[in-house]
């Protein structure tokens, strides 16, 4: 038993060669299955269990890449850039690994952060317009108008023209610069003839710069091309309106009503043409409905009375000129502090009359016993420093003195330091309306 027989020891041989050799076998084969059954759950949508089994695997790369698709499904973004920030550091030019982390972080609303991810793809690749286009739309969609427009004049111009163009145009009207705007919004367009968006951004344009014919031309060219379009078609009845077609206009409004849009402006400016051409009945619910979908719109609210005197509903007229009274006249809290600001500033001009005057209008809108205080304060110094009128002086210091003891008797007891320091001042404001007694004794 000292020694095995050859044969023994060849079969033992042969026994471990076998399985060794079915061990990297099973190795081989193990990848596809694990890939499989990762893929069947995710086209299950089952994220949650492909995150947990996942998570019962040796960590990979592409595992740990495969999770953070999972949790982006999920919208836990937070987790993801975990994952993601501990594999763009292992692997700092994977560009899979830092466009994931790009998204993730836009997701999130951190831009500037997705922005360095993208800076940081250029740097990998300089000639990725992809990247620049992402690049330019968080600047825009951070508002930052300017550079976004920087990085889009500089996009290769085989890269979706029609989005470019439309982004500058977008940027140009973001930034007030209107003729700009509108070169661009017909470069997307022409670009594009179904872009609906920047037809009707360029006829917007035209109407808010009062350029009417312009607007009917580009309008009446799109709905040539595409009559369904609700927005184009009330902006082209809306022209019609602007250039005083009240007929015209009508047909437009109604054929827009017909298809489904009953906006506001629909409403208001059919209520408004039926009025102009002295159709009241008509105009009356048209003007209803818009002034119910926009109570803030003085101008509808106003014809509404109008139409509804000439009519002869005078309670419903009465109740729409008291609500243009009461939207129209300010506040008293609103004029006393705009009269006290004009005060302080002709006091402060050196113009000392004018802001006497000023300070006993905003005495006259308000009740309050501080606002009073400070008023008769300011009056009572103009008078005696620029007047050099003592008399006048020490009437406003009294009326000064009186707001300041009924301050102090508003205070509760537990204010007793407030009640002390008031207590010295009405006790030097006697002493100094004494002196300037005795002063004004002397110069009579």
């Amino acid at each position: 038993m000292k020694h095995l027989p050859v044969k023994s020891i060849l079969f033992f041989f042969l026994f471990l060669l076998y399985a060794f050799d079915g061990w990297g076998q099973d190795t081989d084969l193990q990848e596809p299955i694990v890939s499989d059954t990762l893929q069947l759950y995710i086209r299950n949508a089952q994220y949650g269990q492909a995150i947990e089994f996942i998570n019962r695997q040796e960590p990979t790369k592409e595992l740990l890449y495969q999770k953070v698709l999972c949790f982006r499904y999920l919208n836990d973004y937070s987790t993801a850039i975990a994952i993601l920030d501990s594999l763009s550091a292992e692997y700092p030019e994977d560009v899979p690994v830092i466009l994931q982390l790009a998204l993730c972080y836009e997701a999130a609303s951190l831009y500037s952060k997705s922005m360095d991810c993208y800076d940081h793809l250029l740097r990998i690749d300089s000639t990725n317009t992809y990247f620049e286009v992402r690049k330019a739309d968080l600047l825009f969609r951070s508002e930052k108008y300017a550079p976004a427009l920087a990085i889009y004049s500089r996009i290769d111009s085989t890269y979706s023209p029609n989005y470019i163009a439309r982004c500058q145009a977008i940027c140009y009207d973001k930034l007030n610069q209107s003729d700009s705007a509108k070169m661009y919004y017909s470069k997307a367009w022409g670009l594009d003839s179904l872009d609906a968006y920047s037809a009707n951004s360029l006829v917007k344009l035209c109407l808010k710069n009062e350029d009417y014919l312009s607007a009917y031309t580009y309008s009446e060219q799109f709905i040539a091309n595409d009559s369904t379009n609700a927005t184009m078609n009330a902006l082209n009845a809306y022209t019609y309106y602007n250039m005083k077609y009240y007929d015209i206009a009508i047909e437009r409004f109604e054929k827009c009503l017909q298809q489904g849009d009953s906006s506001s402006l629909v409403n208001s400016s059919l209520g408004f043409s039926y009025y102009l051409i002295d159709k009241d009945s008509l105009a009356r619910p048209f003007l209803q409905q818009a002034f119910l979908q926009d109570t803030t719109n003085n101008n509808v609210l106003y014809n509404l009375g109008k139409v509804n005197f000439d009519l002869g509903y005078y309670p419903d007229a009465a109740e729409c000129f008291q609500k243009m009274v009461d939207k129209l006249v300010p506040s008293d809290v609103l004029l006393f502090n705009l009269y006290k600001s004009l005060a302080m500033a002709q006091e402060k001009s050196g113009m000392f009359d004018m802001a006497m005057d000023t300070y006993r209008k905003a005495l006259g809108w308000t009740e309050d016993n501080k606002d009073k205080m400070e008023l008769f304060f300011s009056m009572a110094t103009i008078s005696e420093h620029e007047f050099k009128n003592n008399p006048m002086a020490i009437d406003y210091y009294k009326e000064y003195r009186r707001c300041l003891f009924n301050y102090e008797n508003s205070l509760d007891e537990e204010e007793q330091d407030s009640i002390n320091g008031i207590e010295s001042k009405l006790k030097a404001l006697d002493e100094y309306i004494q002196s300037l007694r005795v002063e004004r004794g002397k110069v009579e």
